[in-house]
């Protein structure tokens, strides 16, 4: 050869046809340590809950106790008067009162010491004191439903009454306090007879703000804001709407006063769900080395674990409580909780920092809610909105004036980036949560309805399976199958996991839809 080799004269073609391998001669620098390999976020949630939030169970199904506070479950809504003499027991049949007009002009509510009869409905029930929440109709309570009758309501109580200058408004104007003298129940309802212990200031303020118009008392009251009145307008308060126990009076040498017994206590149930995956190679195949990664089986091996944890977190998400015909049970997704049971709330671009700081207002009112520890789970893109402070200064900042020169003020401000388990979360100082709105990004919520998730977190709990000195939380089972066993020439490895979500409490779940 009277040429210089060069480097198209080291290839060599394979010459077998069936078993072609390519380039007999040339590496082109394979090698484990140049591939490149797409990694996916596999299990962002996953790794808060178990970092944080784990806490095992001995048990396949359990009971979840919760509890409700009772001091702010004293109201009910004014959905029917009549005149009263102000002595004897008042009456209980709902066809003696009036419910189809909020003007009670001819009860004088403007005159301190006249009397009435109301009758009072309200909206929770009084066994476990579960009530509406906000948006969410699945399990919505109407006024005057089986189980709400008003059993806290006593002689010598005082009630507090909204009213207002317009039959058809939603502004709260006055309101009158009434002593009561006789209470009576029929059905659903409480009938107390009242003297008037504080007038309305003007005899105009004569309506009752417990009618949505001028002759429809309230009845459904899920779609109302709990305690304020949003930019929207569609969401009116029903605290005006409301009739409250403001206390109670007695006279100099009476006796004991009454009592009532509450009944704070609800159970839920959580079960364990069993994830699994496995992976099988035949002796001469896992002794076969490769071309880019010579044991196939060990890689195979790791992309199964990714695979699994994937799926756990899957299971956290979307599953749906219940067993299955064959008795495969499921665990209680967040997702489908969420939903089904939280509050809900809209969300587009055109949502305003002060809109979304009214949601946040509803979500933590105190007189359902009082946990500030959340962490807001996101589609990608609704991370995104959050992060683009610069388009919520456009949109909301307040330019100082000329007098005084301030800088624009804004409610939603962010202050960094920490982790939590290797998950990476952001924070965001907001007045409406008292401090810091913590932001995780999770692409298993991409392709939901739900666009933002708000994970309360002192309300859920990941639980795996711990009993008897077994623990079923995530294990592998190498050689499950072995050749002197089973007669088979093969490899197979187990990885499993049983366990189950825990999730209480769903008026202090949100989602953003």
């Amino acid at each position: 050869m009277d040429t210089p080799l060069s480097i198209v004269n080291l290839s060599q073609t394979d010459n077998d046809a069936t078993y072609n391998i390519g380039d007999l001669r040339r590496g082109y620098a394979y090698g484990s340590d140049r591939l490149s390999r797409l990694m996916l976020s596999t299990d962002t949630l996953f790794r808060v809950l178990a970092a944080q939030k784990n806490d095992s169970v001995a048990e396949t199904i359990w009971k979840i106790p919760e509890e409700r506070d009772f001091t702010y479950k004293r109201y009910g809504y004014v959905v029917g008067w009549k005149a009263w003499s102000g002595t004897g027991t008042v009456p209980t049949a709902t066809a003696e009162y009036t419910c189809n007009s909020n003007d009670i002009s001819s009860l004088t509510p403007q005159t301190k010491g006249s009397f009435m009869a109301l009758k009072i409905g309200t909206d929770y029930l009084s066994s476990g004191l579960v009530g509406n929440i906000f948006g969410q109709a699945t399990n919505k309570i109407a006024i005057g439903d089986s189980g709400t009758c008003p059993n806290f309501l006593l002689v010598n109580q005082v009630i507090k009454v909204c009213t207002k200058s317009a039959a058809d408004g939603v502004t709260l104007d006055d309101y009158f306090e009434g002593k009561i003298l006789s209470v009576g129940t029929s059905g659903q309802y409480a009938y107390v007879g009242i003297e008037v212990t504080r007038a309305i200031k003007t005899a105009t303020n004569k309506y009752l703000c417990s009618f949505t118009d001028a002759t429809t008392p309230i009845s459904d009251t899920y779609t109302y804001s709990p305690g304020i009145l949003t930019n929207s307008g569609t969401q009116a308060t029903l605290e005006s709407m409301r009739t409250y126990v403001v206390g109670n009076v007695y006279k100099r040498g009476s006796g004991l006063p009454g009592w009532y017994n509450h009944k704070p206590f609800y159970t839920r149930y959580g079960m364990t769900t069993i994830v699994k995956h496995a992976i099988g190679i035949d002796g001469s195949t896992a002794a076969t080395e490769l071309k880019i990664e010579k044991n196939e089986f060990l890689r195979l091996w790791l992309k199964t674990i990714l695979l699994h944890k994937w799926d756990i977190a899957n299971r956290i998400y979307f599953s749906a409580l219940g067993a299955d015909s064959d008795g495969a049970q499921h665990t209680q997704g967040i997702v489908d909780f969420a939903i089904n049971y939280g509050n809900i709330f809209s969300l587009s671009t055109s949502k305003t920092q002060d809109d979304f700081l009214d949601d946040m207002t509803i979500l933590t009112d105190p007189r359902v809610n009082n946990i500030r520890d959340y962490l807001f789970v996101c589609q990608t893109y609704w991370g995104n909105w959050f992060m683009k402070l610069g388009g919520y200064l456009y949109q909301n900042m307040m330019i100082g004036n000329a007098t005084d020169n301030r800088g624009a003020v804004y409610g939603v401000q962010f202050t960094g980036t920490r982790s939590i388990g290797g998950a990476a979360v952001h924070q965001f100082t907001s007045p409406a949560m008292n401090g810091t709105i913590n932001i995780m990004v999770d692409p298993h919520l991409d392709g939901t309805p739900i666009k933002i998730l708000g994970v309360p977190m002192n309300n859920i709990l990941y639980r795996p399976l711990v009993g008897n000195a077994r623990n079923r939380d995530t294990t592998i089972y190498p050689g499950v199958i072995k050749i002197e066993t089973s007669g088979v020439d093969a490899i197979v490895n187990l990885i499993q996991t049983e366990f189950g979500i825990q999730v209480t409490l769903p008026e202090t779940w949100a989602a953003w839809l």
